[in-house]
């Protein structure tokens, strides 16, 4: 577990830093490698953190000698897609900007311990629901995907085709195998017996119809039985609830 705090303040560095230790340490969690910088531009052009590109975690402040924390954000949702940020500052007036790489959260200074802990608690456990790896065969091809990746499963007669955000695969695996595989994942639901649909992607649903938006904006449907209809809103509005 890689963690990037950044921020121009040492205060608050050495006070964040505090705080994840002990969170990890009363969680009986492996203790993360913290990377500390005073400014943007330090933390871009990192070598001292070895991988300092990747990271799972990042709380960023905005305003910031060099690149602010919204840049820098932008930049490592590019290069760790998984990686759950936290903007933290003084300044409300940054969170339409932040929401546009979906930020996970916005903490306010001073820092509130309590609700980092809880947002902590939130941000891992959507990292291990984002990084499940799952394995697709395809007629030529074999590879691995994380189930964060897939926005819809659809049955083809025997096998199924599987949308993910780069593209779609036809899948030489059963709509069995895809259930078993995504099934016991928070974020994925079935929908009607013919879709596997992750609610991570859900833009919209009507009486027969859900509508997912791929980070692309491009959408996709699938069908919602009646009868699956309230459970499918009750659990969309549970999974909603802890991915705030």
């Amino acid at each position: 577990m890689r963690v990037l705090l950044c921020d121009d303040d040492e205060a608050i560095l050495t006070q964040l830093q505090a705080y994840l230790l002990e969170y990890f340490g009363e969680n009986q969690l492996e203790p993360p490698e913290v990377c500390l910088y005073a400014d943007g531009s330090l933390l871009l052009a990192a070598e001292d953190c070895p991988g300092g590109q990747r990271a799972d975690l990042a709380f960023l402040d905005v305003e910031m000698p060099g690149v602010s924390g919204i840049d820098v954000g932008a930049w490592l949702m590019e290069r760790s897609p998984h990686c759950k940020i936290f903007i933290v500052t003084s300044y409300p007036d940054y969170l339409d900007d932040a929401m546009r790489f979906h930020v996970f959260r916005y903490l306010s200074k001073p820092l509130d311990k309590r609700r980092l802990f809880r947002n902590l608690k939130e941000a891992l456990y959507q990292l291990s629901v984002d990084t499940h790896p799952v394995f697709l065969e395809t007629g030529s091809e074999s590879l691995t995907l994380y189930a964060d990746e897939i926005v819809l499963v659809e049955s083809q007669g025997r096998r199924a085709a599987v949308q993910t955000v780069e593209g779609r695969y036809l899948s030489t695996q059963s709509m069995g195998h895809w259930e078993k595989a995504l099934l016991d994942i928070g974020s994925f639901y079935q929908p009607h017996r013919g879709f596997l649909v992750n609610m991570k992607f859900v833009r919209r649903f009507s009486g027969d119809l859900i509508t997912l938006c791929g980070p692309d904006g491009r959408e996709y449907r699938a069908y919602l039985t009646r009868r699956r209809h309230k459970d499918f809103k009750n659990t969309y509005m549970l999974y909603l609830e802890a991915m705030r």
